[in-house]
């Protein structure tokens, strides 16, 4: 009876593990060295195969160097999207849009030490969108001036810069040219969301705490300055802004569009430019 007893009695409390701990063990399993920078050479190789080899192959003149430059980056950031879903189908067995949310971190910003959803962090994107358009006009500009003084050699090709869209050559052409504008969108849409930050963003970075540790965010920066082979010489301004301005955010809170939304920002920028254009204004 004595023994009945002792088995009735209360044991000492069974505790719970704390928040901070079920957030730090809430990793997926993470990618080797070897597969990171291979699915990263699968993302960069057909973007500068496209720019550096395709378009001056075939292009005949500026305006065709600038419709067929616009074309090869698209075709190369669809490729993305597309690499981007074989991935997700092979480690999630589907492309749903629940498991694109939960692997790519499509979901609203998590709390950094309880891991729970926390609308109140969209507020970053004000902060985040002010830094994006202070180095797009200010710091980056610096780098690379810095870059192409260093590396003269990395520079755009004749005919392959932005400037050649409104130059005298090649903006009458474009005058009502509504459908180079829908090639834009396009472009954008995979460049900013479906390509770029699915990859970067949504792919890669979750799973490279294994091999960089806390310093994850930093090697994706790394990673995606040095993916513009297309533009070599923006590498150094692009690593700045991805790394502080994006990946450290998203790793941060778990939420791709706090690099989503200040990305599109050049977009809203470059289809105003466009718009001119295309309404012959500029």
């Amino acid at each position: 009876m004595g023994g009945g007893a002792t088995q009735n009695r209360p044991g000492p409390p069974r505790q719970r593990p704390s928040t901070s701990a079920l957030a730090s063990t809430d990793l997926p399993a993470q990618y080797s060295l070897a597969k990171i920078l291979g699915i990263w050479a699968a993302a960069a190789l057909p973007m500068g195969l496209g720019y550096w080899v395709i378009t001056p192959a075939v292009a005949d003149g500026p305006y065709d160097t600038v419709v067929l430059a616009t074309i090869t980056l698209a075709a190369g950031l669809i490729w993305q999207f597309v690499l981007a879903m074989l991935i997700l189908w092979r480690e999630e067995g589907t492309v749903s849009l629940s498991a694109m949310a939960r692997r790519l971190w499509l979901q609203v910003p998590r709390d950094p030490v309880n891991g729970r959803p926390r609308k109140r962090l969209l507020w970053l994107l004000a902060p985040l969108g002010i830094a994006f358009v202070l180095n797009m006009m200010y710091v980056a500009p610096v780098f690379e001036n810095l870059q192409q003084h260093l590396l003269p050699g990395l520079t755009p090709l004749p005919f392959q810069n932005a400037e050649t869209l409104f130059s005298a050559e090649v903006a009458p052409q474009m005058e009502g040219a509504w459908w180079f504008l829908a090639l834009f969108l396009t472009l954008s849409i995979f460049n900013v969301f479906l390509g770029e930050e699915f990859i970067f963003r949504g792919i890669l970075l979750p799973r490279m705490q294994g091999v960089f540790g806390s310093a994850d965010w930093f090697a994706n920066g790394v990673l995606f300055g040095l993916y513009h082979l297309h533009q070599p010489w923006t590498i150094g301004g692009i690593m700045l802004t991805s790394g502080l301005i994006m990946s450290l955010p998203v790793r941060r809170y778990r939420s791709m569009w706090l690099a989503v939304i200040p990305h599109s920002i050049q977009t809203v920028i470059v289809f105003g430019m466009l718009l001119g254009l295309m309404r012959g204004t500029v």
